[in-house]
């Protein structure tokens, strides 16, 4: 998976000149965690909303009429921003935007092409991304089966009788047991009669650990 591929294209930028004050009403506005710094097509740097809202506090905490106003009409974004951000390559994996965010801990990560920003990576994409892998907005059922042995052969073998049954397959991962280590296969389906397949599975002696349910 390439970032380029995943990205959120062309999201939303602020120039370095605009104030705090007009700063915050634009990312109420958005309902967005972080915007771009970006000038004339030049990327400068990064704003959190919560670096703005933490210096809104602070004038307002000091109950001074001139820090206030300060942060108002004086303060800019440029004041704020962070300068130099960690940011990813269109041509990273997204494996590597992963790496890099656990690593520096950012939630958010420009996506950069050359000099050039175009685009963005953050957790909400990632949780989308997982949604969709859940088939969520779909409405679909799941199982989880803990796989023994070969996992490649234990997951031909069970691909083969699910496909015997007539599901409908939509989406079909593995993950690994955070405890144990060991493969489970997540599989979401359509089906008219999900107890029947339920029971299906356990006839053929799988170890099913769960059963996630549509509901209607």
């Amino acid at each position: 998976m390439i970032v380029k591929n995943w990205m959120r294209k062309n999201p939303d930028t602020i120039s370095s000149d605009l104030s705090a004050k007009e700063a915050m009403i634009l990312f109420e506005k958005n309902r967005l965690p972080f915007m771009a710094v970006v000038d004339n097509g030049k990327f400068r740097g990064l704003i959190a909303r919560r670096d703005l809202t933490e210096a809104a506090s602070w004038a307002i905490a000091t109950q001074d009429i001139y820090e206030v106003q300060y942060f108002n009409e004086k303060l800019k974004v440029k004041d704020i921003m962070v300068r130099k951000p960690v940011t990813l390559s269109v041509d990273d994996t997204v494996e590597t935007a992963l790496e890099k965010g656990k690593q520096f801990g950012r939630s958010f990560l420009p996506v950069m092409d050359g000099e050039t920003f175009v685009g963005s990576l953050s957790n909400r994409d990632f949780s989308h991304a997982l949604s969709q892998l859940l088939g969520s907005a779909e409405g679909l059922h799941g199982v989880s089966i803990e796989l023994n042995g070969d996992s490649k052969v234990t997951i031909k073998k069970i691909l083969e009788d699910i496909f015997i049954m007539g599901l409908e397959i939509k989406g079909l991962f593995t993950l690994k047991n955070p405890d144990s280590g060991a493969k489970r296969l997540i599989i979401r389906f359509e089906a008219k009669c999900l107890k029947k397949i339920v029971s299906l599975i356990e006839e053929k002696g799988y170890n099913l650990i769960e059963v996630t349910k549509h509901k209607e």
